[in-house]
């Protein structure tokens, strides 16, 4: 039931992203959907959250119209990494949590951007590394940050359960 209800607020966190933030600013948008990835990774089994970040990645690319594959690709690629160093991570403080996800969005917004370029219309260099190493990853570390303080108690909770 609990995994249930994860993927249903992912699918809600899904929607919201894709047809509200993603038209508010053409410069920047912030990925709620792999902060939620990140979330969840911490305090879930690595086996539900793998299968969870797939069905998520691969329906967030069949609604973003994007290239299939990429976003699912992505979130198992930083739940897996999340599940490797979550033992060795202070999860419950707060900076340690904006930091991982600081990192992580750098490098998926520079994975994104490379495959944007190659089938999508290329941004101007500096442009795509202004975006992909300073602005993404500090809006998302903002949003993580205000997200991890007002949700702090139930992600905890999901560890309990």
């Amino acid at each position: 039931m609990k995994n249930i209800m994860l993927f249903i607020i992912g699918l809600i966190i899904m929607l919201v992203e894709v047809f509200f933030t993603n038209f508010i600013s053409s410069f920047i948008s912030v990925n709620f959907l792999l902060i939620y990835i990140i979330f969840i990774s911490l305090y879930i089994d690595k086996n539900n959250a793998l299968i969870l970040c797939a069905l998520l990645g691969l329906i967030s690319d069949l609604m973003s119209g994007g290239i299939v594959g990429v976003s699912t690709i992505l979130f198992l690629a930083t739940s897996y990494f999340i599940s490797i160093i979550e033992k060795s991570i202070f999860k419950d403080k707060r900076g340690i949590v904006c930091l991982l996800v600081a990192i992580v969005s750098v490098f998926y917004s520079i994975i994104s951007a490379v495959f944007s370029a190659i089938f999508f219309v290329p941004t101007p260099i500096i442009i795509a590394l202004i975006k992909c190493i300073v602005a993404i990853p500090a809006a998302n570390t903002l949003v993580a940050f205000f997200g991890y303080t007002i949700f702090e108690e139930r992600l905890k909770k999901l560890r309990e359960e």
